[in-house]
């Protein structure tokens, strides 16, 4: 990483460590991060920033503790099969560790845009599009603007399955590299629809990040070689 980088992962992680702080004692966190607790202290007040050393450690720390396929897994197993990812995607703890663990999968990907379908998966999208300081685009399913000229994502597959979406056409170039966002893959069928949007225009998809994929169901649809998932189930699992 860069040196602007490096700055952002210290701050990024910086503001876990003050979230987390919010459920742990300092005792609790410089056990499970290796480092004093007055030290830890200084950091969440904001007297000081961690170096790159310490964030590291307060990160890696911090993923041990709240390790994002457990917590995935948790919830799957709470609700039975039945995967509702609310627990996770409305708690702003969960999405800073998730969002960190994406930042360090793609670090090297030049990533200029976040793609989501609109979906549940927005959260997670404006998460990582903070960590990684880049514009959010949201697919919608109709034209909000009439004046507006829109690229088209449609996959129909018979009269009773299909999507559309739509993105202005000025959101993304063929320049970009496109880091697609959903909370859960199960089919595919939604992000075959964003694929298309991102070839019409030109730009490359570096990869898709998702919460959970389940089944293999998708393989067949998805032309994009790299999903990156913090779990994935069998298919026997349903979605809700």
């Amino acid at each position: 990483m860069d040196k602007l980088e490096i700055a952002r992962f210290r701050l990024l992680v910086t503001d876990a460590l003050r979230t987390a702080k919010k459920r742990y004692s300092y005792r609790e966190l410089s056990n499970v991060v290796g480092i004093d607790a007055t030290l830890l202290a200084k950091y969440v007040n904001g007297l000081l920033v961690p170096s790159y050393e310490h964030s590291l450690k307060i990160w890696k720390g911090l993923k041990n503790l709240l390790d994002p396929s457990k917590i995935v897994l948790d919830v799957a197993k709470n609700y039975r099969g039945l995967l509702d990812l609310t627990p996770i995607i409305t708690d702003p703890l969960f999405l800073r560790i998730i969002s960190l663990e994406f930042l360090e999968r793609f670090k090297n990907n030049n990533i200029s845009k976040i793609l989501v379908p609109e979906t549940s998966g927005i959260s997670l999208a404006t998460a990582l599009s903070l960590h990684f300081n880049v514009p959010l685009v949201i697919a919608r399913r109709t034209k909000e603007n009439p004046f507006e000229e829109y690229v088209e994502g449609l996959r129909v597959e018979s009269p009773r399955i299909s999507r559309i979406f739509y993105v202005p056409k000025k959101s993304i170039n063929k320049n970009d590299y496109v880091l697609v966002v959903d909370d859960i893959i199960q089919t595919g069928i939604t992000l075959a629809a964003l694929e298309d949007i991102v070839e019409k225009v030109g730009a490359t998809i570096v990869g898709v990040a998702a919460l959970v994929v389940v089944g293999e169901e998708w393989r067949r649809r998805l032309r994009t070689d790299r999903i990156e998932a913090l779990l994935f189930l069998s298919g026997r699992h349903s979605v809700l």
